[in-house]
Parts: C-alpha cells; structure tokens; sequence
C-alpha cells in the first residue's frame, strides 16, 4: 500500500512539473518579437550588469534575432544548419558589445 502511494505521488508531481513547463512555454509563444527581446535583454542585463549603453545595443541585437527567428518560422526556412548560423552570428555580434570581464561570465 505504500509502495502505490510513493508511485501515485511521484506520478502526480512528474505530471505537474510537465504542465507548469508547458504553460510556460504557451505563454512565451504568444509573446510578441519586442517582449522576447526586452525579457532577454533584462535577464542579459542582471547577469552580465550591463551599462545603458550596451543594454540599448543587446536590445538591438536580440530583437533582430527574435525577428529573423519569427520570420523563418513562417516562411518554414529555417532548419538546424539555419538557428546555428543565427546564434553563431548573435554571439560574435554580442561578444563586441560586451567587455573582457563580461565576455568571460557569458561563457558561450
């Protein structure tokens, strides 16, 4: 009887972890380009204390990228080879807004 209430319990917080992830991302694609942005942006800014300055052109950045993004999605050309390119250039570009010190929390 306990062994089935562990396996229940287990169950139910397995299939509340899916849901609250699904809402989530639900809510993240009815965002519009400029939302996207604007919440990486501001993550982006808390982690990597970045000045006005460099916030307005890592705003420009993933805004552009957000836009590429969504117009791929909906012309359907996109493909693996297509979102590596897109992140490899947002990162070469985003590497020359950032300084030294930042560049080496970003990681990436």
């Amino acid at each position: 009887m306990n062994k089935r209430r562990w396996i229940i319990g287990i169950a139910a917080m397995i299939l509340g972890v899916f849901t609250f992830k699904s809402i989530g991302m639900y809510r993240w694609s009815r965002l519009s380009a400029e939302e996207k942005a604007g919440t990486i942006t501001e993550k982006m800014t808390r982690r990597f204390d970045l000045n006005e300055d460099q916030k307005g052109k890592v705003y420009a950045l993933n805004l552009e990228k957000m836009r590429s993004v969504q117009a791929a999605k909906a012309t359907g050309q996109h493909g693996r080879q297509y979102w590596k390119q897109t992140r490899e250039q947002w990162k070469n570009q985003l590497r020359e807004v950032l300084t030294p010190e930042q560049q080496q929390r970003f990681r990436h």
